[in-house]
């Protein structure tokens, strides 16, 4: 088949043109401007926007399959606005495309940010209420583009289901994701304390074997929660030590503190030109993070299986090793 893949140049979008290739598949690539992970990779690479609604028209023509991967996003809040816009007039603009040249079918990805984390002693499932305009702005803007398409898919204009990836870890990371960021940072003895709370991590190779799958086994118009298993920060930070050997820092830091030291880091932050350490968006997501994420939908439809972390995570720091980023 001839498959579109946006966001391509992503950590999960440039995983699965990598597996789409090696099935035989005929790819076309959209990137925006940085297309290092897409540069060994035997793909049509194609530069554009998703906001850029004539340029996706041009993008998706001749396309089967469109996999929708494209997104911003943010643990920095939306101050200019670009984070809601690109997360929902972009899957609009995909949508349109698609239908306006008669693409058969697009899988989009979505987001466990989507939706309401409590509570927590429930189930965590795809039929959880969506996130509204008073949570953060990445997690309502990937509640708006979901439901764009859904409202497409079930209304008979497309046929279609969307994805909702977990923390999603492991090689080809080349930007890399705030996860991996922090996994090397805990590697380099950056961190001197632990956060609390974690969240669910699934590998990255995973989630791109079960967004493939859903191109033939994913219904209409259905979600699948395409998760792992839930980490706290210590068991992933004693994961890193037990598959490096690296030094681990023990005590674990008490959220008060965390959201008392807030403005002080912002303001470090601010003064050093440099990303803050942690935000109220990181802490939230950590605090909240769901123990008890139900993927069996994705098992038994998509084939979703689990990699062990240790085996995610050490593949992760080799892979970084080769690229020259660790020693």
């Amino acid at each position: 088949m001839k498959i579109g893949v946006t966001g391509a140049s992503g950590h999960v979008g440039n995983v699965v043109c990598r597996k789409l290739i090696e099935q035989g598949h005929d790819v076309r690539a959209l990137y925006n401007k940085d297309k290092r992970a897409l540069e060994d990779v035997d793909v049509e690479l194609f530069q554009g926007n998703v906001l850029d609604a004539g340029r996706m028209k041009e993008f998706v023509d001749g396309c089967d399959v469109v996999i929708n991967l494209a997104a911003i996003i943010s643990i920095y809040g939306d101050p200019t606005g670009i984070v809601f816009k690109t997360n929902t007039e972009g899957p609009r603009n995909v949508l349109n495309a698609c239908i306006e040249k008669g693409v058969k079918k697009i899988v989009h990805a979505s987001s466990t940010h989507a939706v309401l984390e409590e509570p927590l002693n429930e189930p965590f499932a795809e039929t959880r209420p969506y996130k509204q305009p008073k949570h953060f702005a990445y997690d309502y803007s990937k509640a708006t583009g979901e439901q764009i398409m859904l409202d497409a898919f079930k209304g008979g204009k497309i046929e279609g289901c969307v994805v909702r990836p977990s923390c999603v870890i492991g090689p080809y990371d080349f930007k890399p994701s705030e996860m991996g960021k922090a996994i090397k940072d805990f590697y380099n003895r950056k961190i001197p304390m632990l956060p609390p709370g974690g969240y669910n991590c699934v590998d990255v190779r995973d989630v791109a074997d079960s967004i493939i799958r859903a191109i033939d086994h994913g219904e209409n118009g259905e979600i699948y929660l395409l998760a792992g298993k839930y980490y706290s920060i210590k068991e992933l930070a004693n994961v890193i030590h037990n598959v490096s050997g690296v030094k681990i820092p023990k005590s674990v830091t008490p959220f008060w503190l965390l959201k008392f030291s807030l403005p002080f880091v912002k303001a470090y932050g601010k003064m050093t030109k440099a990303a803050p350490l942690f935000t109220i968006e990181a802490i939230t997501a950590l605090k909240l993070g769901h123990p008890g994420m139900d993927w069996s939908k994705a098992e038994k439809s998509l084939q979703h299986k689990y990699t062990p972390l240790d085996k995610t995570i050490g593949d992760y720091l080799d892979w970084q090793k080769k690229q020259g980023v660790i020693k």
